[in-house]
Order: C-alpha cells, then sequence, then structure tokens
C-alpha cells in the first residue's frame, strides 16, 4: 500500500495543551503500568522486554502506532495462559503507545503541522456526542465500580465483583486517551496517517486471520464444515461466548480491502491476496449468520460507494461494463459452485473453478465468433467430452488426467495468444466445453453415476454465458490484467459460500434461524427486565454489572455455574459450582489451566476436594483451544459430602492426546461438575508420564494466576447479545443515547456528500456498518478491545473532512 504524501509543512509548532497533555499521558500510563506489572503471572522480564522495545520504536518513530498498536491488537492477549481476564497484555500495549506519545509531545522538539487542509477537522457534534458517551461512562462506572471491593486475589475472580466495571470501563478510557493522539497524527500527517492506520488494520485483519487459519486446521482441520466447531483465533473474550471475533473481522475486513486495491506489483497483489483470501476463509469459518449479512452489507456499501464516485481521473474505457453485468457472472460461478458442489464434493469445486478461472482470459478469443464457428465449437466440446469419459472408463481416475490435459491444453492456448498466436475462437470454446463436461463427469465419478444433474445445471450455466460472449454485439467482459485480483476474490469468497453453506453444520444453523431469533427475543425481555426504577432506566444498573444482575435475577435459564476464591484456615482454595438446573458437562463452567503442548498419557491427577453432600466432578485433559474439547483424557470423581478435605488420586488414559500430528494443538486442564452443590478444590497436582509437574499454582497460593474458565456452549448470562440493549442496561438511557448519535452521525457523515468523496471514507462507512450490523446481535460494548477501535474509528467518521476542491 502505498501513503498519499502529505502538504507541504508550515514552521514547527506545539501549543502548550498538546505537550501538557501528552506530560498527563505519560505520568498516568507509567502508574497504570506499573500496577499492571505488580501482578503479572507470566514471563515480566520477557513481557517488559517486548513492550520497552515497543514503546522505543514510537518514541523514535511515533506515527509506528498507528501501524504496530492494530497489526498486534488482536493477538496480543494471553489470558487463558497468564489467568487473568480484567487486566491483560493490550492493556500494557495501550498504556506503552500513551507513554511514548506522550513523552515524545511533552519533551520532543515541536513537530510540522500540515499546511492545507488536514483531512480531519474538529466538529461540535462529535464533541458533543463524545462528551454525552463520556459523562455516561463516568455515571456508570461510578454506579459499576462501587462499592470499591477489597482489591484481593478474590475480587479477581470472574465477573460478578464490582472489579468488572474497570474492566469494561477500561475500554472507553483507552480509547477516549488515544482520540487526541490520533487527531495530532491526522492533523500533522494528513492522508498518510489515514494510509497508516488503514495498514496497520489490514496487518491486524492477517494477524486475526492467521491465528484463525492455525485453529481450524490444528483442531476441526482445513475443510472440515460439518463439525460445529466454531474458530475464536485469539480473542480469549470468547470463553463465554460473545462477537469478538465477529466485530475485528467486520472492523478491519474493509482496510485490509482498501489496501488490496491499491497493491502494487507482483509480490504485494500476491501478499495481499493472501491475506484477503484468508480471511475470507475465517469470516466463514466463524459459521455466524450475522458475519455473512454484514459482510454482505459491508460489500455493498464499498460497492455503492464505489459507483458513486466520480470518473474522472479514469481512463475512458467503451467495454467497461455496468456492474450489474459483473455481478450476474458472480452469480453465475456462484450458482454452478453450489450446482456442482453437493453432487461432486471438492473435486468438482475445484474442477468447476478452473473452468471459471480460464474461462475469464480466454473471453477475448472468443468474442465476435460467427455462428458456424460457434456450432464448431461446440460439436468439438462433445467431442472431447467423449474422450473424457472413454478416459475414466478406460483408466483409473482417467477423468482427473482427461481434465488436467484439457485445462493444461486452453491454458497454453491463452498464453499463446497473448504472445501473438491467432488461435480460432473455435478451438478455444471447444476447449471450455468440453472442460464443462468434463467437470459433469467428475462429480458422477466421485459420488455415483446417476448423479451429475445439478453439476450439469452447472455447466450448462457457463456454456450459456460462453454462447453469449461468442454470439452478442458486444462483449460481456473484456479480460484485463488489472481485473485478475477481483476474479480471484470472487473464486475464492465464491468458494467458501459454496463449502460452508454446503455443509451440514451451517445448513443446520440456518435452518434453525426461526427458533434461535426466537431464543434471543425471549433473552432481550429478560434483559430488558433487568432494569428497575427510573434511575437505572436513566443511567443503567453500571458499568460491568450485566452478568451479576442476570446471575440473581434470572432464574430460567439459569446461570450455568460460578466460580470463587475463598479463604479459610487451611488457606485459599477454588469453589467450584454448577448450574441450577440440570446440564451436560459442555454447558456448565469450566475451571481450566493450559498444560504444556507435548503432555502425553498416562496422566496421574491428585488434589483435594470437599463438598457437603454427595456429588460428582468430571476431570479432563483435552486437546483444546478455547472452546470445544476434542479429544480428551477422562476421569469421573466421586465425593463424599460432609466429610470434610478428601484427597482424590486418579489415572488418566486415552491414548489421542498422544496423536498431535500436524500443527501444534494446544492441551488444557478442565475441571467441572454439574451440581449445584459446591465444591471446593485445593492442591490440585498433575503429572505426565515423564513425572513432569503439569500445573502451576495448584494451590491458589498466587489466587487465580495461571487458571481461567470457560463456558463452551450457554453464553446468554454474560451479555445482552445487542449492542443497544447491553448497553441500556449497564448505562441506561444517557449512554444508549450517545451511542447512538456516535453511530449514526458518523454513518450519515460519511454517506453525504462530499464527505463520502474523501478517499477513506467508503472504508470507514463499510467498517462502521459491519461493526453495527453484528452489534444487532451482540453487546460488544463490554470487550475492551472492541470497544476502542469501535470508538477510534467512529472520532474519525465523525470528524473525517471532505476533500479539498481540484
Amino acid at each position: 500500500m502505498t501513503a498519499t504524501a502529505p502538504s507541504p509543512a508550515v514552521a514547527p509548532r506545539s501549543g502548550p495543551g498538546a505537550r501538557l497533555y501528552g506530560g498527563l499521558m505519560l505520568v498516568l500510563a507509567v502508574v497504570a503500568l506499573s500496577a499492571w506489572f505488580a501482578p503479572y503471572p507470566l514471563d515480566r522480564a520477557v513481557a517488559g522486554a517486548l513492550l520497552g522495545a515497543y514503546g522505543l520504536a514510537l518514541v523514535i518513530r511515533p506515527a509506528l502506532w498507528l501501524v504496530l498498536l492494530p497489526a498486534l491488537w488482536p493477538v496480543v492477549d494471553l489470558a487463558p495462559w497468564g489467568g487473568h481476564i480484567h487486566f491483560t497484555e493490550s492493556d500494557a500495549l495501550a498504556l506503552v503507545t500513551l507513554a511514548a506519545l506522550g513523552l515524545r509531545e511533552a519533551f520532543a522538539p515541536p513537530v510540522p503541522t500540515l499546511a492545507g487542509r488536514a483531512p480531519i477537522k474538529l466538529r461540535a457534534g462529535a464533541l458533543g456526542a463524545f462528551g454525552l458517551l463520556a459523562a455516561s461512562v463516568a455515571i456508570a462506572g461510578l454506579r459499576g465500580g462501587l462499592p470499591l471491593p477489597a482489591l484481593d486475589a478474590g475480587s479477581l475472580i470472574g465477573y460478578n465483583t464490582t472489579v468488572n466495571a474497570l474492566r469494561v470501563g477500561k475500554g472507553f478510557l483507552l480509547a477516549f486517551a488515544l482520540i487526541p493522539f490520533l487527531q495530532l497524527a491526522v492533523r500533522r500527517d494528513g492522508d498518510a496517517a489515514l494510509d497508516r492506520l488503514t495498514l496497520g488494520l489490514t496487518l491486524g485483519f492477517a494477524t486475526c486471520a492467521f491465528a484463525a487459519l492455525w485453529e481450524r486446521v490444528a483442531f476441526p482441520g482445513l475443510t472440515n464444515f460439518a463439525s460445529d466447531y466454531r474458530t475464536s483465533a485469539l480473542f480469549w473474550e470468547m470463553h463465554v461466548g460473545g462477537a469478538a471475533l465477529d466485530a475485528w473481522l467486520m472492523l478491519s475486513f474493509p482496510f485490509a480491502v482498501l489496501s488490496f486495491r491499491r497493491a502494487h506489483g507482483v509480490v504485494g497483489r500476491a501478499l495481499a491476496l493472501l491475506v484477503v483470501g484468508v480471511g475470507i476463509y475465517a469470516m466463514f469459518t466463524t459459521f455466524s449468520r450475522i458475519v455473512y449479512g454484514a459482510l454482505f452489507v459491508s460489500m455493498a456499501v464499498l460497492g455503492v460507494a464505489s459507483l458513486r464516485r466520480p470518473a474522472a481521473h479514469q481512463p475512458a474505457d467503451r467495454t467497461r461494463r455496468h456492474p450489474a453485468v459483473l455481478a450476474a457472472l458472480a452469480a453465475v460461478v456462484l450458482a454452478g459452485g453450489m450446482l456442482t458442489f453437493p453432487e461432486g464434493g471438492y473435486r468438482a469445486l475445484l474442477a468447476f473453478t478452473g473452468l471459471a478461472l480460464l474461462a475469464w482470459p480466454a473471453g477475448v478469443a472468443l468474442s465476435g465468433m460467427r455462428i458456424g464457428g460457434f456450432v464448431l465449437g461446440l460439436v468439438g466440446g462433445l467431442v472431447l467430452a467423449a474422450g473424457c469419459a472413454a478416459a475414466a472408463l478406460a483408466l483409473p481416475k482417467g477423468v482427473y488426467l482427461a481434465y488436467a490435459g484439457l485445462w493444461a491444453l486452453a491454458a497454453l492456448l491463452v498464453v499463446l495468444r497473448g504472445r501473438g498466436l491467432r488461435a480460432g475462437g473455435a478451438v478455444m470454446l471447444a476447449l471450455l466445453v468440453g472442460l464443462a463436461l468434463a467437470t459433469v463427469l467428475i462429480s458422477a465419478f466421485w459420488s455415483e453415476p446417476t448423479r451429475f444433474m445439478g453439476s450439469l445445471g452447472g455447466a450448462l450455466l457457463v456454456i450459456a454465458v460462453l454462447a453469449r460472449q461468442a454470439l452478442g454485439r458486444t462483449p460481456l467482459w473484456q479480460p484485463r490484467l488489472q481485473d485478475l485480483q477481483g476474479l480471484l476474490v470472487v473464486l475464492v469468497a465464491g468458494g467458501m459460500v459454496v463449502t460452508t453453506l454446503g455443509g451440514y453444520y451451517m445448513g443446520a444453523r440456518l435452518s434453525n434461524t426461526g427458533f434461535d431469533a426466537g431464543t434471543r427475543f425471549q433473552h432481550t425481555t429478560r434483559s430488558l427486565g433487568l432494569v428497575e426504577g427510573p434511575l437505572d432506566a436513566l443511567v443503567g444498573l453500571g458499568l460491568g454489572r450485566y452478568p451479576e444482575a442476570y446471575f440473581w435475577k434470572v432464574a430460567d435459564p439459569a446461570t450455568p455455574g460460578s466460580l470463587a476464591l475463598i479463604n479459610d484456615a487451611n488457606g485459599r482454595a477454588m469453589r467450584l459450582a454448577g448450574p441450577r438446573q440440570g446440564r451436560s458437562i459442555d454447558e456448565v463452567v469450566l475451571l481450566t489451566q493450559r498444560l504444556p503442548v507435548d503432555t502425553v498419557t498416562p496422566l496421574h491427577l491428585r488434589f483435594k476436594a470437599r463438598s457437603e453432600v454427595d456429588t460428582q466432578m468430571i476431570v479432563q485433559v483435552c486437546r483444546k483451544h478455547l472452546l470445544y474439547a476434542n479429544p480428551c483424557a477422562t476421569a469421573l470423581v466421586r465425593l463424599s459430602g460432609g466429610k470434610g478435605w478428601i484427597t482424590v488420586d486418579s489415572q488418566l488414559n486415552d491414548p489421542g492426546l498422544a496423536s498431535v500430528g500436524g500443527l501444534p494443538r494446544t492441551t488444557v486442564l478442565t475441571m467441572g461438575t454439574t451440581s449445584p452443590t459446591p465444591i471446593d478444590l485445593d492442591d490440585i497436582e498433575l503429572t505426565d508420564a515423564q513425572l513432569r509437574p503439569l500445573v502451576a499454582n495448584g494451590g491458589f497460593e498466587q489466587g487465580g494466576a495461571h487458571w481461567f474458565f470457560s463456558s463452551d456452549r450457554d453464553h446468554l448470562p454474560w451479555h445482552g447479545k445487542n449492542l443497544f440493549v447491553h448497553t441500556f442496561v449497564e448505562q441506561g438511557v444517557l449512554g444508549t443515547v450517545a451511542m447512538l448519535l456516535i453511530l449514526a452521525g458518523g454513518l450519515l457523515h460519511l454517506a453525504r456528500a462530499p464527505t463520502r468523496l474523501q478517499a477513506h471514507a467508503p472504508t470507514l462507512l463499510a467498517a462502521l456498518v459491519g461493526l453495527a450490523t453484528v452489534g444487532m446481535v451482540d453487546s460488544l460494548l463490554d470487550m475492551p478491545r472492541i470497544t476502542v477501535f469501535l470508538l477510534l474509528l467512529a472520532w474519525l467518521a465523525l470528524n473525517l473532512r471532505q476533500p479539498p476542491a481540484r
């Protein structure tokens, strides 16, 4: 991606306000970092060295924060390993950013400012909307954070203490603190600053997408779309559900598209295509219906914005077709793939994709054919198809060999034609028709000889388009090198649509949409019922109070369990309770800890437990990332009640754990109970076949350090499942109105003329529309990593300036 050159700078200047703000942020960030480091459970030396290197880079080149912060944001948190959920590595990254920028602003020489129009201008409407939100956050933060709990290890377990107000509120606070630096960066560097942010979010899209790719390959498998496994990447916030991954993908995807469009050179285009392709895979393997809808809406916004931009600086091109024609061609490719895949699987889909990929450059050879040449080409295609059928009958897998031969011959003809060989259109048509019918034969060969009618329909669609290209007065498309990237994206996205929607799991989810909508409506009713009285309705229950309010006020469906750190005469222990109603083990709260990747059975487990009544619990060591365990070594532990502390010894055997293969898969110890009776746990020890101790902090002397928890299936008790419903519960009418003003104001400002003509306006608009769409089914603002960038982008949307008149 290339950055737009900034306008010439005027004499260096830096107002006292900027210096004062920088100094204040420096002091506050250093104090907060010291508090963050004090209880940090992982290697402090490594964390300090990495954060120090990052901070030094920003002090030397402050503009890098717009690239590095969003690039690292989706992959920096290690909460499942460290166990701390209220204060995480992303907080430290943001604090170091503030400290470095504050240091530079306060003490470095003044920075030149653009002489011309900056692409951002502080608007009164933005100040008013964000001021209202700040007031709401302050009030709700006080209501949620009071009374102050004893700041001990017990207050950092789970989401049901008032410390959760600080966890939720820090997302707003960090965004508010970063906004002035964002404003200064764009004011000083102009479009170059926005280009850096675009690059950073593109890299953030890439890091997130590759994390999701690793998870898919390591656990369910790259092409396993029948499993009910849903990706979470490195968004640990999804341990109790939520749409953090969905939101980040939709937030960053439009910026990746912009980088893709601006890419130059073979290497640049290849890297951009790789990022977009892996990202599309990550989006579709969320198996989230709202992501599919948000992706459609986001792409529609980008498409409409592209059509509405003036064509003043575009070269005249009489062969350029109306976008509706291009959309129809893409629809044909998608429809053909959807008809082919159920019968021929991945082999036939790959064959169909190869046909579409060749048909695009071959279009120039087909255009302007006479009827005689067209008929000759059709007959030749039938003859070639008959040869493919004979090869299928005579040779093992001969149909694949025949298809490969035809494809190679057609590709060679395309290359030679590009170098000046005037090959006849009839020959090219014969090869393409033969390939289309060979795809039908592959479907029949892969499944059974009688299953080919869908594939035949897909082949006939392609042949019909080829006929229109050959016999029409004007060609449907004119192959151009600059369109190749777009074609590849269409094929990648189409392939993901076909394979995911055609899979069993997504089909089941789509068929259950009506039932799920009813469940969500009931949940919304329960959520709104948490607000009692006019004061709560005005300013909300308080930041972070939703999970606690749900736990105490909603009995049906009950919360799937709870965790608490307790102290008694013997020291600290973890209290684990199951749901108030019967649930299966994968629907309850699980106490977990990450183990070494190379853990192998047999495993020896020893721990102390006590319960007031006879009960049982399940202990598992599983190959597991965040949710959905498989395979597992399992032990069912029965406990006798009323006998005080009992020492439990057990052995776990499962050869599946030793069969890792491929990419490394994380291993997790999980402990859970389906009984509502609390079970106290202490002195947990686990050793593997090599007698290595695997559990850290088994006696909870360090509080919840290294211990994490998850609820794999039941996610409703932690989220309002709607951005505005959740905001209303925690911040009341005041916060809801503020968020409506911010989002609606930003969207309207970006969509109207002349602001929409600014180069980054369509990208910002698509990002916010995608986020708002995801927000229709999830809360978003209870996940600080999403809150920070949602507000940063919303600020840009409200203050973006129309481009200068030319």
